[in-house]
């Protein structure tokens, strides 16, 4: 079958770890068994689990669309996390529009509990950690940070809006992705009344690992149908497979529980469509896995990617959030509107394992602001997409390498 190369990587995480509080860092302690690898659903909200795929995949489609850049990197998981901390504060339609986008159903609180949830283990590392930065001349309702507080784990600050903000912010972040993401704002605006911010940071090596003599220079046809030589790694292991009409899968595990799974759609797929079609048939694709021999060669890449959402967000139905029809009379009496919704995000693949880091930021302004039975070969020789998933298939990373040679 020809396939045209559109690799969507996802790791399940399925470990255990100690709750960290304080500080804003959500590392809780609880562990889960999965017996099935052609079943990875884990006890839950089932039904908010499905359809939470259908967020990421529009929202991966809309930013390719849009992006000039070859390599894309966004996280699902930060966007939801910190939009659902805005959503606290946020009434009638306006809250209607960003559950509804979102997918996180009409309790926004206990959906983002179960999304907090963070299993670890041995040779894995996963953290997430939320925080609210409150401009000392605004004045807040406390049932708003209380809830934020229990639900989220939020660190809350009230502090003079200055460089000095800026640079604590900042360190936040780097502190939080362990160096990957050192920044997210430069400046703070008149207007700006409160930073909303999530961090995430996600670090496992291969159960597996590729063999660095099997690494070499190979062809990579990047989406502008150039030619560039990329390092290719490569390995031929037993592995669970998938295919149909559309794409097919393969899994590759990590330590600790979490997986990769491989996605190449076949020829004349789109990206943006691949996306969408895996993100809405997600658990009808990954239960009809197999056990088969798979030669795999994927390229190292390292992506560095910053965008706003704001744009994005508002084509998938947040409108009101960013308009002077904003509802926030939850935060506080002030009249209040979302002015921005920056990501960073950072993924490196190699021969050892996965390290990403995303930090999300959600700026409130003033509202006059803004076993073997064949043998299948893949070969990520084309531009592909990859996604990182937890446990409970929530979608952490997902983006574009369209040239694994740039770091964008």
């Amino acid at each position: 079958m020809i396939r045209r190369t559109l690799f969507l990587g996802f790791a399940l995480l399925l470990l255990s770890c100690s709750t960290q509080k304080g500080g804003g860092s959500a590392t809780l302690s609880n562990s889960i068994v999965t017996n099935s690898k052609q079943n990875i659903a884990v006890a839950g909200d089932k039904e908010a689990t499905r359809s939470d795929k259908g967020f990421w995949g529009d929202l991966l489609s809309d930013v390719c669309e849009s992006s000039s850049m070859e390599n894309v990197c966004i996280s699902p998981l930060s966007a939801q996390l910190a939009m659902a901390m805005v959503a606290n504060g946020a009434e009638g339609e306006t809250k209607k529009e960003i559950c509804n986008t979102l997918q996180i159903g009409d309790d926004a609180n206990s959906h983002s509990k179960r999304l907090l949830y963070v299993p670890a283990g041995q040779s894995c590392r996963f953290e997430i950690a939320n925080s609210i930065w409150i401009n000392e001349k605004l004045d807040v309702k406390e049932e708003f940070i209380a809830a934020n507080k229990e639900y989220f784990d939020a660190l809350v600050e009230r502090t003079k809006f200055d460089k000095n903000a800026v640079d604590r912010i900042n360190e936040w972040c780097k502190e939080k992705t362990n160096g990957r993401i050192p920044s997210i704002i430069e400046e703070v605006r008149p207007d700006d009344m409160m930073y909303l911010l999530n961090a995430i940071y996600f670090k496992a090596v291969w159960s597996q690992p590729f063999s660095e003599e099997n690494t070499s220079k190979q062809k990579f046809t990047t989406e502008k149908g150039e030619e560039v030589e990329v390092d290719m790694m490569m390995q031929r292991n037993a592995a669970t497979y998938y295919s149909d009409d559309v794409l097919s899968i393969a899994e590759k595990s990590y330590n600790g529980g979490y997986r990769m799974l491989l996605v190449l759609p076949n020829e004349g797929v789109a990206c943006g469509e691949a996306a969408k079609y895996l993100a809405q048939n997600f658990d009808a694709c990954i239960g009809k896995m197999k056990r088969c021999d798979l030669q795999l060669s994927l390229p190292k890449f390292t992506t560095e990617f910053c965008t706003s959402l704001k744009p994005h967000l508002a084509n998938l139905g947040i409108n009101r959030a960013f308009s002077k029809k904003a509802q926030f009379g939850g935060i506080s009496d002030t009249p209040l509107l979302i002015s921005d919704v920056m990501q960073k995000t950072f993924i490196a693949v190699d021969e050892k394992g996965t390290e990403a880091a995303a930090v999300t930021s959600v700026m409130v302004g003033l509202l006059s602001a803004r076993r073997p039975d064949n043998v299948e070969i893949m070969t990520l020789d084309r531009p592909f997409i990859y996604a990182i998933v937890k446990h409970d298939n929530e979608v952490m990373f997902v983006g574009k390498v369209g040239n694994p040679n740039k770091e964008n």
